[in-house]
């Protein structure tokens, strides 16, 4: 139920236990989840990159917390970064933008104590965490004039909001520190690896930072990723045919003789198009993708370690292959199956205020759920799944049942 979309309310409902007892049970899944991932994921030095695939995406989604500050209420903006294997889906590491084990007053008293308030932050003793005051100053900004009144506050149960604890950590520390942990899972052998990610400020710095060495040894390539995420479906499906117009007119094939082509085909087709394209641009110029997907309508990319020695054609398969698919699939069941991350909702009765009744209000259960979320994706799949991330990457030989997991 926690990864179908069953709110906390109705769980307790449903399996007639007290809202404690199921956070304990929440408690309980997570260490076991903690434990599996953690003795698995020890073999990923046994991967075989070459054959499964050696292309990733990262990209990161906004998530939200219900953070009551008496009688006002305010939505707590979390990042959820995450990288995804290209070929196979499975995440190789997910971060949120929290700490669930410190606490805010703690936290500042160590500040005071060390003089960072008047060193610069990247200078300051307790620069990943937010201080309470920046905490508290952000939070006031957010909801000022717009203290709810009692008879207008939504239904809310009491007895779910737990103690708050936890404080959010910096945005350009929790990228660094990710980019680090994918660089550890992928080992020290030799192979040539290409990390497709999102604009998101920061995260290319850290990526690049974190495979400086591989780059230097042409190891590996980064590529920035942009493309309009605001389109409608039906102007989605617009620009989808105008790109297979333009397809056809590139490459004088015919619409219904080019869908019977081997995948293998339509691919080496569109690199050789997209070759005599890339002849005359500078290295590094942004590149706009011509042939426009429902996925990524005006996909645009930029390669970061472009370089003169790169063949002309790898050149254009890179471009081909820079897409954040993976990842955004995932994140798109992450919407779809947790309550938790469902989009604020905005309505006019209440003045422009986003509030969600089924948003959590403690950080600790929001990083443990999405832990466990994480898990269920890559080694147990659904009602349907054939092959489990877990699987297509050699580290599962079948999907794992939930006997396996609590054995």
């Amino acid at each position: 139920m926690i990864t179908n979309g069953v709110p906390i309310t109705k769980i307790c409902d449903f399996t007639e236990l007290s809202p404690r007892d199921v956070y304990r049970k929440i408690d309980f899944i997570h260490d076991r989840v903690i434990d599996f991932t953690a003795r698995r994921e020890a073999d990923f030095k046994r991967v075989q990159w070459e054959k499964v695939g050696r292309r990733f995406a990262s990209d990161s989604q906004t998530l939200h917390l219900n953070w009551p500050n008496k009688r006002t209420r305010a939505q707590i903006a979390v990042q959820h970064l995450c990288t995804a294997h290209a070929n196979s889906g499975y995440i190789m590491a997910a971060h949120l933008q929290l700490d669930p084990a410190v606490e805010l007053p703690d936290i500042e008293a160590r500040m005071v104590a060390a003089g960072d308030f008047s060193l610069p932050r990247a200078f300051r003793d307790q620069a990943r965490l937010w201080s309470e005051t920046e905490f508290k100053g952000y939070l006031d900004k957010m909801t000022y004039n717009v203290a709810i009144h009692p008879d207008e506050a939504p239904e809310v149960d009491l007895g779910l909001q737990l103690p708050h604890s936890g404080a959010l950590v910096r945005q350009d520390v929790m990228q660094m520190a990710h980019a680090f942990q994918v660089r550890q899972f992928l080992g020290k052998g030799s192979e040539r690896f290409v990390f497709v990610l999102d604009a998101d400020p920061g995260l290319a710095m850290s990526f690049i930072s974190a495979f400086a060495g591989w780059i230097r040894k042409e190891r590996a390539d980064v590529i920035v990723v942009e493309f309009d995420k605001k389109k409608s479906n039906d102007q989605r499906n617009m620009l989808m045919n105008e790109g297979r117009k333009q397809l056809e007119d590139d490459s004088n094939v015919p619409r219904r003789i080019f869908d019977d082509f081997h995948p293998g085909t339509k691919d080496e087709i569109k690199d050789i198009l997209v070759e005599s394209m890339l002849e005359d641009m500078p290295l590094t110029a942004p590149f706009e993708w011509p042939y426009h997907t429902k996925s990524e309508p005006h996909r645009c990319m930029r390669i970061l370690t472009d370089r003169e020695s790169m063949a002309p054609d790898r050149r254009a398969r890179l471009m081909r292959l820079a897409t954040l698919r993976s990842v955004d699939t995932y994140f798109h069941k992450i919407r779809s199956n947790l309550r938790l991350a469902e989009r604020p909702s905005h309505t006019p009765s209440a003045n422009g205020r986003a509030w969600h009744r089924h948003y959590l209000y403690n950080p600790d259960t929001m990083v443990k759920i999405v832990d466990i979320y994480r898990f269920t994706h890559n080694w147990m799949g659904g009602g349907s799944t054939k092959e489990t991330p877990a699987m297509g990457l050699g580290l599962a030989r079948g999907k794992v049942d939930a006997k396996d997991l609590f054995s």
